[in-house]
């Protein structure tokens, strides 16, 4: 049986992306229809452009906004039997990219699949070995049992460019709506739970990467430890710590072999930044509500009434 897919990708202010985006998935040997364009009402153009090119538009207010529930409403408004997500800076690498991604899924060894990530040509050192760490060579494919021990890498799951099979998406209910990021790792961890596989394909690729500066990566940080503080019980034994210092020296190490000093110097502030961030989102609940917008990279998420963990 041939399972069709269907190809969803939230914008904002993300014209820049579309043509070259568009123009890779056209050269995809496993086509994906429709391509759902789902807006938060961006003032770029980007709704009229993704229609030139031929996408289906969804056009949502900016406040409505949410990783996941935004992600489940583009899903019910395809009907592939496999689901790819994008962001809309992802650009996959290669005409196969499609293909391998779905393929575990065409075969029935996992429920969900995610891609490898390598940085643009114009990443900064510290970021192309966060890729490197966190998207290796080789695939794998995972279970509950496979999972024990892991830590928080038995959740890691990317949306940035993702699949999973309609069916299994919805048994388990989809993407949560009201956490503030990490929607993708907890649809692993539901997965996982429901006794499904999940795959990492290396063989497909996609193109991403972020230079972020300190002050935004401290404003992600501190949205990541606002993430565990009220979702962290649906990962259970997710040891995030232990994960963060073992990348903070590697990427230490790694910059100084390389003769980087400066950069090596900015990883030990941006690391700490981090890690300050992350305690301060973990504690969020002791904030003013002015302070947690003014620390969030997704200050919008803080309109609205936190919810008890």
């Amino acid at each position: 049986m041939t399972l069709r897919c269907s190809l969803i990708v939230p914008t904002w202010q993300g014209a820049r992306y579309l043509p070259a985006l568009a123009a890779a998935l056209a050269r995809q040997k496993v086509p994906a229809e429709p391509l759902l364009i789902i807006d938060s009402s961006s003032s770029d153009g980007t709704a009229d452009l993704a229609r030139s090119l031929g996408a289906q538009v969804e056009v949502i207010a900016k406040s409505a906004f949410n990783h996941g529930g935004t992600r489940n409403r583009a899903a019910t408004l395809v009907d592939g039997e496999l689901l790819v997500f994008l962001t809309q800076d992802a650009l996959p690498a290669d005409e196969h990219f499609l293909e391998r991604l779905t393929a575990p899924l065409r075969d029935g060894t996992a429920a969900a699949s995610y891609a490898r990530q390598l940085p643009y040509d114009d990443a900064y050192p510290p970021e192309r070995l966060a890729r490197t760490w966190n998207y290796p060579a080789v695939s794998h494919v995972r279970g509950a049992a496979d999972s024990a021990g892991m830590g928080v890498k038995a959740y890691f799951f990317s949306n940035v460019a993702s699949a999973v099979r309609r069916d299994r998406f919805e048994a388990i209910g989809g993407f949560p709506d009201d956490v503030i990021m990490n929607e993708d790792m907890v649809l692993c961890a539901r997965l996982l739970a429901a006794g499904d596989r999940v795959a990492y394909c290396a063989d497909a690729v996609v193109r991403h990467s972020h230079n972020y500066s300190i002050a935004q990566q401290f404003r992600r940080y501190f949205d990541i430890g606002a993430f565990f503080a009220s979702h962290g019980h649906l990962l259970p034994g997710s040891a995030v710590g232990a994960e963060g210092a073992r990348f903070a020296i590697s990427q230490l190490l790694a910059l100084l072999r390389l003769g980087k000093p400066w950069w090596a110097m900015r990883s030990v502030i941006e690391n700490g930044a981090k890690f300050v961030a992350f305690r301060l989102g973990r504690r969020n609940r002791l904030l003013p509500n002015a302070l947690r917008r003014r620390f969030s990279m997704h200050a919008f998420h803080w309109t609205r009434p936190p919810k008890a963990p």
